[in-house]
């Protein structure tokens, strides 16, 4: 028996099966691009993801010999396809940092208080999420709204394309601004402040629920069972989270890509207002629980950074010796702590701030740095700013006891354990760094009856590979630098605001 993964970023979407016991069978991956037709508009083509998807779904399958009882998506959130009756795809996708709908965000205030939308999305009012860039489609692009039949978050437009159904998870739901999070329920009162129906809007399910089977012309074309079962996915960072085995209150998972996020997994009784006020969503979780988003755009993004600008040497020498280039920074970084404070703002400040003319600041270089130092500087600057969220979200009743660490950043040992000490938390690292494909496949364990539930799942599937806790020596150490770093980000934004 075997169960089907299927992973939509905005760069590429993965294909992984595996046994019901976990273990990988066969994957696949096929990279598209997203583009910016004009200054700060960036958008995906649906149909390119869609052929894509198709291209590893039949590739993935044809190296497995056992029956794939059932496929879930994990995908990225915010971003929508609209289609119309015949599914056909209206216009691109419009990707969460596109400027559209900032209008919109501030219009929709007109009509429904932003306290209000926090109380019942626990979102804070943003052009990010799909509502507002919705509305933009409805005042700019008339003929394209007229003609809309649904509009599907990308986990939902794939099980569309698989199974002819119109679903969405509450997890991804809860990235639309649109969906009443205690309720669990579109949410009425915004619609209509918005201008919408919410006929438009997919049916909601919880994650990992069976809700249809594949289409018997694409299961011949893609060499996959008739009676493949469609089950709803979630989220990205949600599947990541139950990859991971991220379960107990107090845990959180932290999904070190190129983005770096942590999500802590929580009860009911936190302040929503006070949360949304540094832009800390809620999110419905597993039995009752609660998450939120925790992240930083800069996390391994910043280490490419540094290997595209100062890493052509050490880039040759993994080409020339088929290694990573990462394995040779982490070799020559410093070995004890630095003095030197970065500011990994390189594009722009994510959470708490939410600052997109926030700029990266380096400080404390002197005569004896070097790249050796300087590259621990960066490892070091983005575990600050996660552990600046901790201390955010802990103010509003949101504990953090251990993380689960997973992702291609928790390759680095070095990058862990700078972590513990910053954080002076416990990490665990999880064997298959690729979580979120874990996370859909637990889910579809779950739905076919595979396993009695997520903790049985997560029990079974889920592997530690090792365990990282603080030393108190650099504890104390950056414990210091950090009440420094905590005036960073204020330092720069006055100095670049002088005229």
């Amino acid at each position: 028996m075997a169960l089907m993964g299927i992973d939509v970023g905005t760069t590429g979407v993965k294909c992984t099966i595996t046994d019901n016991y976990g273990n990988l069978l066969s994957e696949s991956y096929e990279e598209y691009q997203s583009f910016s037709p004009k200054h700060g508009y960036f958008e995906l083509n649906p149909n390119e993801v869609w052929d894509s998807a198709q291209k590893v779904i039949k590739l993935a399958a044809s190296k497995v010999n056992e029956k794939i009882l059932g496929a879930s998506v994990s995908s990225f959130g915010e971003s929508f396809v609209p289609i119309d009756s015949k599914g056909h795809v209206l216009m691109n996708s419009m990707v969460y940092t596109d400027i559209r709908g900032v209008e919109e965000a501030d219009e929709l205030l007109s009509y429904i208080t932003e306290k209000e939308i926090v109380e019942r999305t626990g979102l804070k009012p943003s052009s990010t999420y799909s509502l507002p860039k919705i509305m933009w489609i409805k005042k700019n692009e008339p003929k394209v709204f007229h003609n809309i039949w649904k509009v599907l978050l990308y986990g939902s437009y794939i099980l569309y394309r698989l199974g002819n159904i119109c679903v969405s998870d509450y997890t991804l739901a809860a990235r639309t601004m649109l969906l009443n999070v205690e309720k669990k329920q579109w949410d009425g009162k915004i619609l209509a402040a918005a201008g919408l129906k919410e006929d438009i809007l997919p049916d909601l399910y919880p994650m990992g629920t069976i809700v249809g089977v594949i289409n018997e012309n694409l299961a011949l074309k893609l060499g996959l069972p008739q009676d493949m079962q469609l089950v709803t996915g979630a989220h990205d960072q949600i599947c990541a989270a139950i990859g991971s085995g991220t379960y107990k209150l107090g845990e959180a998972m932290d999904g070190m890509g190129s983005v770096d996020c942590i999500a802590p997994i929580f009860s009911d009784h936190v302040n929503k207002e006070k949360n949304a006020e540094k832009n800390y969503a809620i999110v419905p979780y597993l039995d009752g629980k609660f998450t939120t988003y925790a992240y930083i755009y800069d996390g391994g993004s910043l280490l490419k950074w540094y290997r595209d600008t100062f890493g052509q040497e050490e880039s040759r020498q993994a080409l020339e010796t088929n290694s990573s280039v990462y394995d040779i920074f982490n070799r020559y970084a410093a070995k004890e702590p630095t003095e030197i404070l970065v500011l990994p703002h390189f594009s722009g400040s994510a959470l708490p701030y939410m600052d997109p003319y926030s700029k990266g600041a380096i400080i404390g270089l002197d005569a004896n740095t070097n790249k050796s130092k300087f590259y621990r500087a960066l490892l070091e600057g983005v575990a600050y700013e996660l552990r600046l969220n901790i201390e955010e979200m802990k103010k509003n009743g949101i504990e953090i006891d251990s993380l689960r660490a997973c992702g291609g950043g928790s390759r680095s040992d070095l990058w862990l354990q700078i972590k513990a000490d910053v954080f002076n938390k416990e990490i665990k690292v999880v064997k298959m760094k690729e979580a979120g494909t874990l996370g859909v496949i637990i889910m579809t364990g779950v739905a076919v009856g595979l396993f009695k539930s997520f903790e049985e799942a997560m029990n079974s599937l889920v592997k530690v590979e090792k365990t990282f806790y603080p030393q108190p020596k650099n504890v104390d150490i950056y414990n210091k630098n950090f009440k420094k770093y905590k005036g960073l980000y204020n330092a720069q934004k006055k100095i670049l605001e002088l005229d």
